[in-house]
């Protein structure tokens, strides 16, 4: 039976016995012209059988050949119900038989396989199923029975030595009844110190409890104004800084307006002026975008005078403006504005005009409006005006 019929076979029964025979006999009864492959074959078959009882050893069970062989001398008509099945005394020696045992143990691969599979036989090669040794199971009776007796013997003992234990645990009872009868005193006055102790320990833990909730909510309060100072400080210290910065700016706007000033007026007072104020009038008259003009002029002035106004920040905030080099408040008045960028850190236009939705009716520019009257009427500023700290 190969293999794959063998594994057939477990699919379809739940306890299966093989009955393996040595590997000289596999051998001799396939011998073929191409003996190398007859070797792997064999070898291939052992190590198959293996696997199968690897995957499938609940179920199947390995007998060697030689157990239902009769290899001894055994009177057979004492034990008529027994039938020799192969008598291996009387097997006839052939060239192929010689050859085969001579493979089998030789190939190391079929020994190594072999043994493996010696390894998972249910009886051994020297058990005999069909032709038992009777001296041998005699034997085993007798050593048995005297196993039996020795057994007996050493329960006798035990039996004596349990006694004797028995006898020693009484006594020991005894003494122990004494000591729990004095352990019981004992256990009543502990019992009224304990419940004393009890009480002092419920009361010191409602005093620990108390003590406890009170550091907690110190400690938290304590926590608690530490961030809030450190908060404070930190607010104050940006605060003071935008505010010195401011001052500094304004301070230096002053002085560029105070020199503009003295120029303008130097410049008014001549004679170029006033013939340059008839020009004007003229070109007033010529130049219909001359008043548009003026006005732009007059709001970028007013711009720059504003600390809301931030002509640095505008040009590397928005970069095309830089690239096209027009000026960043006359850009923010003509198209920031209405682009919802925003003149600087401080303000946010798009915000200012939802919050004041009349000053968008208007169309009016968010933070001129807001310089010019948003501030006096206390309308909502932007967000960003109220948390931004300049650094």
């Amino acid at each position: 039976m190969s293999s794959d019929q063998l594994s057939m076979l477990m699919k379809d029964h739940d306890d299966v016995v093989v009955v393996m025979p040595p590997p000289y006999i596999l051998l001799n009864d396939n011998i073929s012209d191409d003996i190398q492959e007859q070797v792997n074959s064999v070898k291939d078959l052992l190590d198959d059988c293996y696997k199968l009882y690897k995957k499938f050893r609940n179920q199947l069970q390995l007998i060697p050949l030689s157990a239902f062989c009769s290899n001894s001398v055994t009177d057979h008509k004492e034990y008529p119900y027994i039938e020799s099945l192969i008598d291996e005394n009387l097997v006839s020696t052939s060239i192929d038989s010689v050859i085969s045992h001579s493979l089998a143990h030789q190939n190391s691969h079929i020994v190594k396989a072999y043994k493996k599979l010696q390894s998972c036989y249910t009886v051994t090669s020297e058990d005999n199923l069909l032709n038992p040794n009777v001296e041998s199971l005699k034997t085993s009776l007798v050593q048995q029975k005297l196993d039996n007796e020795a057994l007996e013997s050493e329960k006798v003992k035990i039996l004596e030595q349990s006694q004797l234990l028995l006898e020693a645990v009484e006594e020991k009872s005894h003494e122990l009844e004494k000591e729990a009868a004095q352990n019981i005193a004992q256990s009543k006055q502990i019992e009224s110190l304990s419940e004393e102790v009890s009480t002092l320990s419920g009361q010191l833990a409602i005093v620990k409890k108390d003590l406890q909730q009170s550091l907690n909510v110190h400690s938290d309060y304590v926590q608690k104004s530490k961030k809030e100072f450190t908060t404070l400080e930190k607010t104050k210290s940006r605060q003071i800084k935008g505010l010195e910065s401011r001052l500094v700016e304004k301070t230096n706007s002053e002085h560029v307006l105070k020199a503009e000033l003295a120029e303008l007026r130097a410049i008014k007072s001549s004679k170029l002026w006033k013939v340059s104020s008839k020009v004007e009038k003229l070109s007033n008259v010529v130049d219909k975008h001359g008043a548009s003009r003026k006005k732009l002029a007059q709001d970028m002035s007013l711009l720059y005078t504003s600390e809301l106004f931030d002509s640095d920040w505008y040009l590397k905030t928005y970069d095309d403006v830089k690239k096209e080099g027009i000026d960043p408040a006359e850009h923010y008045l003509l198209y920031g504005a209405k682009e919802g960028r925003k003149p600087s850190q401080q303000f946010d236009g798009n915000w200012y005009l939802k919050a004041n939705p009349d000053v968008a009716v208007q169309g009016a520019n968010p933070l001129l409006h807001y310089i010019k009257f948003g501030r006096e009427e206390k309308r909502p500023m932007s967000p960003v005006m109220i948390t931004f700290t300049k650094k």
